[in-house]
Formats: structure tokens, C-alpha cells, sequence
């Protein structure tokens, strides 16, 4: 009895040390309306859907260090608040109804050194991934912060996520460097480790063979 009691505790350990804090919320923005039309948060009253289209040439990306994705406040197990001094993100194409090809990243934050380890240390692609970082020596307070915009070509109506990791590097991740420690103590927060549920694109949604869905396809 005492082994299996031991064995239990040991696993509620495991369990409260591995499991995701829930903190943070990185989305994705089609529209330029800087929100993200999974969110309910943002999505009542309903908003444009944030779908891939051919018309889409660029998305923009989003980080809110101190709130989580239903707008409560983010806390450190450590203390500290949620400066921010670098990120990171891996977007990945997770619907096969179309193709993105990714092109240029506009930094948005004035992060002058490339923080990824592959491609040209600012974005690192393939097999239709997308790895993109930078990084400064000194911190930006805790906040919402766009952190740049990526240029894309979009063929058909294809979905892309935020993934925690990629056949690109061993290293890559979705992150961002802060004073807050992190899971792992390293000022490093992870998405899938301290952070979940970003918001991709939007599911697209089928024309159907109707009158209206063809006119629809042709202003496409």
C-alpha cells in the first residue's frame, strides 16, 4: 500500500511539473483586424473569418505576454511579470485544400538579431513549415504585442497552425525569451510546456457547386 501511495505522488509530481500553465495567447491575423475569429473573445459579434484565400498576400502575427486566450491575467509561478526580449514561432500547414508559400518577415519589434539556426537565422523553411525568430539583449514590458507581418502566396484554401516543433531543426520552437523563468528555468516560454491554444488560420469552408459558389469562385 505504502509503494502504490508513493507511486501516486510521485506521478501527481510528474503531472503538475509537466502540464501547461495556460498562459499567453499567440494568434495568427488574416484581415488586418488584429483579432483572430476562433477566439470567442474576439468573435462575438461574429467577425470576418480569418481564412486563406488567393487575395491574402500577408498575415500578421500576435503575442499577449500577460493575458490568456479568454483575457485573464497570466501569472509566474516564479513571480516575475512577462517581459519580453525575443520569440519565436513555427507556423505549419495543417489543411491540404491549397498550399502557402511563405516569403519575407517584417519584424515589428525592432529585434535586430536572427534567432533561429537554419535558412538565413531569421526564417528557416520547408516541406511547409516555417520557422521564424529574433531576439534583443534588453526587455520589453509585459504586454500585446504584433510581432511582425509574413508575406505569403496562397494557392486553393489551405489552413496553417502554430506547431511546438518541426522536422526544420531539432531546436525549433514556438517561444519567447522572458523575465518570467519558464517551466524548464531558462526565461524561455513554451508553447505545449507553459502556454497552449494559439489560433491559425481558419478552417476553410467548401463552395459548394451552387449558383452562388460559382460566382463566388470566380471573383476568387
Amino acid at each position: 500500500m505504502k509503494n502504490c501511495l508513493l507511486l501516486l505522488a510521485v506521478v501527481a509530481v510528474v503531472v503538475m511539473m509537466s502540464a501547461p500553465a495556460h498562459a499567453q495567447y499567440l494568434f495568427l491575423d488574416v484581415n488586418g483586424d488584429g483579432k483572430n475569429s476562433a477566439n470567442p473573445l474576439y468573435n462575438n459579434p461574429p467577425i470576418e473569418a480569418d481564412a486563406l484565400t488567393s487575395a491574402v498576400t500577408s498575415i500578421d502575427i500576435y503575442l499577449v505576454t500577460d493575458q490568456n486566450r479568454d483575457g485573464t491575467a497570466a501569472t509566474c509561478s516564479t513571480g516575475e511579470t512577462f517581459q519580453i526580449n525575443s520569440y519565436e514561432f513555427i507556423l505549419q500547414q495543417t489543411g491540404f485544400g491549397g498550399s502557402v508559400t511563405y516569403g519575407a518577415w517584417t519584424d515589428n519589434m525592432g529585434y535586430t538579431n536572427g534567432g533561429v539556426l537554419c535558412g538565413d537565422n531569421v526564417t528557416c523553411q520547408g516541406a511547409g513549415d516555417i520557422w521564424v525568430g529574433k531576439y534583443k539583449f534588453t526587455y520589453d514590458p509585459p504586454g500585446r504585442y504584433k510581432l511582425g507581418s509574413l508575406a505569403v502566396t496562397v494557392t486553393g484554401m489551405p489552413k496553417i497552425d502554430f506547431s511546438p516543433t518541426s522536422t526544420l531543426h531539432p531546436l525549433a520552437e514556438t517561444a519567447f525569451g522572458s523575465s518570467c523563468s519558464g517551466s524548464r528555468g531558462d526565461h524561455t516560454i513554451r508553447l505545449g510546456e507553459d502556454f497552449c491554444c494559439p489560433d491559425g488560420s481558419a478552417a476553410p469552408v467548401p463552395v459548394t457547386s451552387t449558383t452562388w459558389g460559382k460566382i463566388k469562385m470566380a471573383y476568387k
